[in-house]
């Protein structure tokens, strides 16, 4: 069974708790869960202090089935429905040999044991494992929240891995001081190692090469295993061994050394050269080493991150800010380690910015300047400054392409990664051409899944947002076809996979797919940076689904918490959504306040033009159509609907039926059906083609507001000033009035602002051509 582990959010801890009675035990049902699964037999795993026992029993309590216990040195020769065996950790052959015995004659005998290495079971009794014994975050945060203490659950779980009989030791003390924690601890089961293997407790990561390094026997992990003084902790990267809390702190009690700090600096360094990153990280924070917490994380990447960033941030919390100013690859870590949570935003802008500073002033060969180029080109991005990172990321990638041999070679396992953070910030930026000659090149030179998988499905939603589905396809399908975990599929690696396979589906008609793709990663909303590409898919579904009014309030709000630190791109993006939303939802009054801008991309001004077609605007629609260079085939196919359903309203029908045709072609060709989303109810008989899903019923040339006389001398004195006041002394009325009128207007146009009211004045022909 996976482990469940140990990095989920902690529950906040009331100030003042309501005296909840102390628990008897440490309440886990999803190992009580496991305990009822339909296996027959189930073995817990886990060291000394793991409480299987305990475990066991309230299982046991809780199921109607006749249950005989037994242990390791009696196995009866009988059992009912259910044969508990305590602790199995030191059966015999003999005595496994009468479990055969006992399951043969009862065939649907089920068993359930505790054991410290899954290797003490043997292999013919086909057994499950449940290896995460050990309580999760959360469950460390509720036990002391139910206990009412005020330690910090974090700190407890950092200093106890954990380990249910270390959580329970701590938890009533009432300080944290390293000290008095290390004594409680100290006092547990099974005692310290002895002096010759005393230098093994000092790191808190082994690995069978390290043990050996440090001096140790070979066999002492396989020994230290099944005595239960530790256990195997899987990475991304490297199994590691870990020693349990109680165990190293009654070595240290026992052994004392002045050499521990040094100790695992040396660890640290080694475990940097099996790759075990993780592992060199929690030595480099204990010895306080930013060059091998560093070099562990350049050697990691953003996975490590994703894997173990609660605790990364917990080890790393006692480096002050400006320590890690000559250390930008530290900082930008835990820069996007806080950035993840609302909460901690301010302290992750901190650390942006001193990564920033680093990135830029570090002095170091060119592999150095073009990796820290990157991480500048991610900076500039989170923080929305500058050009978002769009140059930086063309240097970083043009330097690593020009790299030496010799230097292309010392940062080779992370050219995936710098090639892919350069393209999503050219992404960010609308430089798709650019981002996705980049993911390619990520995807070429990826070490590691994530890379790939990353990749794969940017690549994918370039291609379906240009309009090629078929291509888009075939994208989707590679990746779909790799071995990925759910987490990685419905996480932040997987997010750009997800939307493309949205975006086909819509294209395609299948909502319900196209609804299960977007939900399966929005959850992430709130911290994953393509939230504007997943809130522009939804609105499309929303559009489809006949729920156009209930998108439109939705994307609004999330704009309102999530508008911070955007690319203009994406804020076009955005726009562009909000105004499709608005005319499915029949307000093209409000649809119009999206006004063209140079620098927007063709689909955007495409979307312009169609909000002036809406409002009875056709030569000037037919205009702004005319200055839009279409190239893609969804360009293509949104600029042909459009030519054709004004070429109708101006009754030039031949012309509007050729403009019809080519879209059509161009549609069936590429399989796009999103760009006849919109079109007006009494168009529709211009193209020949079959809507997969029903259509909105939207009408075009009626969006004009009806305005009383006074709130059309208001309109009109807004194109000179927005001042109150000055209107008020030229109409000789009270500023009171004047707002009055203005607030009465703007609801009337569906506006908030002056410039808004202005727009949708021009578009409804309210102002003739008297604004600019």
């Amino acid at each position: 069974m996976a482990s469940a582990g140990a990095e989920g959010s902690a529950r906040a801890l009331s100030p003042f708790p309501s005296s909840p009675s102390a628990p008897s035990a440490l309440e886990r049902p999803r190992l009580i869960s496991a305990l009822s699964s339909s296996a027959t037999f189930v073995a817990l795993v886990g060291p000394v202090g793991a409480e299987a026992a305990t475990l066991l029993r309230q299982w046991a309590s809780q199921t109607s089935a006749s249950i005989t216990w037994a242990v390791a040195e009696a196995i009866p020769d009988t059992a009912e429905d259910v044969l508990i065996i305590e602790d199995a950790t030191s059966i015999d052959a003999a005595g496994w040999e009468q479990v055969r015995a006992l399951r043969r004659t009862h065939p649907r005998l089920l068993i359930r044991t505790a054991v410290h290495s899954f290797r003490q079971v043997p292999p013919e009794e086909d057994a499950e494992f449940v290896f995460s014994l050990s309580l999760t975050l959360e469950e460390t945060s509720e036990y002391l929240y139910r206990l009412a203490s005020h330690l910090d659950p974090r700190a407890v779980h950092l200093a106890t891995g954990g380990l249910p009989a270390a959580v329970r030791a701590v938890a009533h003390l009432k300080t944290m001081r390293s000290e008095i924690v290390d004594s409680a601890l100290a006092t547990l089961s099974p005692g310290p190692l002895d002096a010759e293997l005393a230098v093994l407790a000092a790191p808190e990561a082994l690995t069978q090469e390290l043990v050996v390094e440090l001096g140790g026997p070979s066999d002492f992990i396989d020994r230290a295993e099944r005595a239960g003084w530790g256990k195997w902790t899987s990475t991304l990267e490297h199994p590691l061994f870990m020693l349990t809390a109680p165990v190293r702190a009654a070595t240290a009690q026992a052994h004392p050394s002045d050499r521990v700090e040094t100790v695992r600096e040396q660890a640290g360094r080694f475990l940097l050269q099996q790759g075990a990153w993780y592992g060199a990280l929690i030595e480099g924070a204990a010895a306080r080493s930013l060059p091998v917490i560093d070099a562990a994380l350049r050697g990691a990447g953003m996975p490590l991150l994703k894997m173990h960033g609660v605790s990364i941030a917990a080890r790393l919390r006692g480096f002050h800010v400006w320590e890690l100013r000559r250390w930008p690859i530290v900082a930008l870590a835990l820069a996007l380690i806080y950035n993840a949570r609302h909460e901690h935003r301010v302290r992750a802008v901190e650390l942006m910015g001193v990564a920033l500073l680093g990135a830029r002033t570090a002095p170091s060969g060119s592999a150095e300047r073009a990796l820290l180029r990157v991480i500048e080109s991610v900076l500039q991005r989170l923080l929305g400054t500058g050009d978002s990172g769009v140059k930086a990321a063309r240097d970083g990638s043009r330097m690593i392409r020009e790299l030496p041999s010799d230097e292309f070679q010392s940062v080779h396992g992370l050219l995936g990664d710098m090639h892919s953070h350069a393209a999503v910030s050219l992404l960010s930026a609308g430089e798709h051409a650019e981002a996705l000659a980049e993911f390619e090149r990520a995807l070429a030179t990826a070490a590691r899944p994530a890379t790939e998988i990353l990749s794969l499905g940017a690549i994918a939603w370039i291609t379906a947002h240009s309009g090629d589905v078929m291509a888009a396809q075939r994208w989707v399908q590679t990746a779909v076809a790799r071995p990925w975990s759910d987490d990685q599929r419905n996480g932040y690696l997987g997010c750009l996979l997800r939307i493309a396979e949205a975006q086909i589906c819509i294209e395609k008609g299948q909502l319900d797919a196209a609804e299960n793709a977007i939900n399966s990663v929005w959850h992430m909303i709130d911290t994953v940076e393509y939230w504007p590409l997943l809130a522009h898919v939804r609105a499309q579904i929303d559009i489809c689904r006949g729920r156009a009014g209930v998108g439109l309030e939705r994307l609004r709000a999330l704009r309102r918490h999530r508008s911070a630190r955007i690319s203009r791109e994406y804020t076009r993006l955005l726009d562009l959504a909000d105004s499709g939303l608005a005319l499915a939802a029949g307000d093209p009054v409000a649809a119009s306040t999206l006004v063209p801008r140079a620098s927007d991309s063709p689909l955007v001004a495409l979307g312009a033009a169609r909000a002036v077609m809406f409002a009875g605007q056709y030569e000037r629609a037919l205009r702004m159509l005319g200055s839009i260079t279409a190239v893609s085939p969804a360009e293509r196919t949104h600029a042909a609907v459009l030519e054709a359903v004004v070429l109708h309203r101006l009754g030039r029908a031949s012309d509007a039926a050729r403009a019809a045709q080519h879209a059509v072609t161009v549609a069936e060709a590429y399989e796009l059906t999103t760009p006849f989303l919109l079109v007006p109810v009494d168009d529709r008989e211009l193209f020949d083609i079959e809507m997969p899903w029903p259509t909105p019923t939207i009408r075009a040339g009626e969006a004009t507001a009806s305005l009383t006389d006074r709130e059309c001398v208001i309109l009109r004195e807004l194109v000179d000033t927005a001042s109150a006041s000055a209107i008020a002394d030229h109409l000789h009325v009270s500023v009171n009035t004047v707002k009055s009128q203005r607030r009465s207007l703007y609801r009337k146009l569906g506006v908030t602002s002056r410039q808004q009211a202005l727009t949708a004045a021009v578009a409804q022909g309210l102002l003739g051509t008297r604004v600019r």
